[in-house]
């Protein structure tokens, strides 16, 4: 009995051997195959099979609606000047800012107009405070639903930081040069791409947390009073028409009045010279009809 289980141990014995030699084989077959045909390519693989798309949103993004909200107002106030002071101390107040302010109050018709951004909760309050300044005649408030830009940008960005992640482990494991420029390309593509989508949704929450609101501002304008029509009406018409005519009528004769002075002037020696020749010179018509004076005498004479 002895003798059998001899060499059934040493039976065992072989073959452990022979596995753990087994394994090490294998491992460093694992070991020495190239970067680039087990980590890039694994990873390719992973991220091709998800395809970048953006996860499917969760219960709190779904009931968390991102909302952009914008709003115009159209006033008149009685001093144009005053009044876009105190808007700009109303967004003040409010935290807000003025993203762009064009107005003119030292001219004849002054107005102001100015676009500002004020926390979307505090949209209602301050429209409010701005209806007290003057007279408004139109408010109008348009909303947009981003939620879905919102996730979509969320999903990618966290799609892209864990790729990123991964890319830069196997920066750091790889040894091989092809490996380290094949991996460093990648990353910074993604890395730009993840810089993108990263401003992208900082401005979308901006404009989310954010309203903004357009303010024109234009002075109040009186009414003119009409009178009726009517005999008296008609009487005040007449009058004026005839005043100015006899004005205009004035001042034709003040514009004509040099020019027959000066007629006056050349006409009046003229035609004094001309009378003065007509009367020295005989008119010989009358010196044929005439009879001679010796024989008007008479012959007895």
């Amino acid at each position: 009995m002895r003798t059998k289980v001899i060499p059934f141990a040493v039976a065992l014995a072989a073959a452990a051997l022979l596995t753990a030699c087994s394994a090490t084989t294998a491992s460093d077959a694992y070991v020495e195959q190239p970067m680039s045909d087990v980590a890039v390519d694994g990873a390719m693989a992973e991220e091709a099979m998800t395809g970048g798309a953006p996860a499917a949103p969760t219960t709190s993004q779904a009931q968390d609606r991102a909302i952009v909200k914008t709003a115009y107002v159209s006033m008149r106030v009685e001093d144009v000047g005053a009044s876009a002071a105190r808007v700009r101390d109303l967004v003040r107040a409010r935290n807000g800012l003025i993203a762009n302010e064009d107005s003119q109050t030292t001219s004849e018709s002054p107005y102001a107009n100015l676009t500002v951004q004020v926390p979307a909760a505090d949209l209602d309050a301050f429209l409010d405070d701005v209806a007290e300044l003057g007279t408004v005649d139109s408010v109008s408030v348009s909303a947009s639903d981003v939620t879905a830009q919102v996730v979509d940008l969320d999903a990618r960005i966290g799609a892209l930081q864990t790729s990123i992640e991964r890319m830069t482990q196997l920066l750091a494991e790889a040894t091989r040069i092809d490996d380290l420029l094949a991996i460093e390309t990648q990353l910074s593509q993604r890395q730009a791409e993840l810089d993108s989508l990263t401003a992208q949704r900082t401005w979308l929450g901006e404009q989310v947390a954010l309203s903004t609101v357009t303010i024109s501002i234009s002075p109040q304008t009186a009414i003119a009073s009409v009178n009726a029509p009517g005999f008296v009406s008609g009487l005040r018409s007449g009058w004026s028409a005839f005043t100015s005519a006899i004005a205009v009528a004035v001042t034709g004769a003040g514009f004509f009045l040099p020019f027959l002075l000066v007629l006056v002037l050349i006409l009046v020696p003229v035609l004094i010279v001309i009378a003065r020749r007509s009367k020295r010179t005989p008119d010989p018509a009358t010196d044929e009809t005439a009879p001679p004076t010796d024989e008007l005498t008479p012959t007895g004479a």
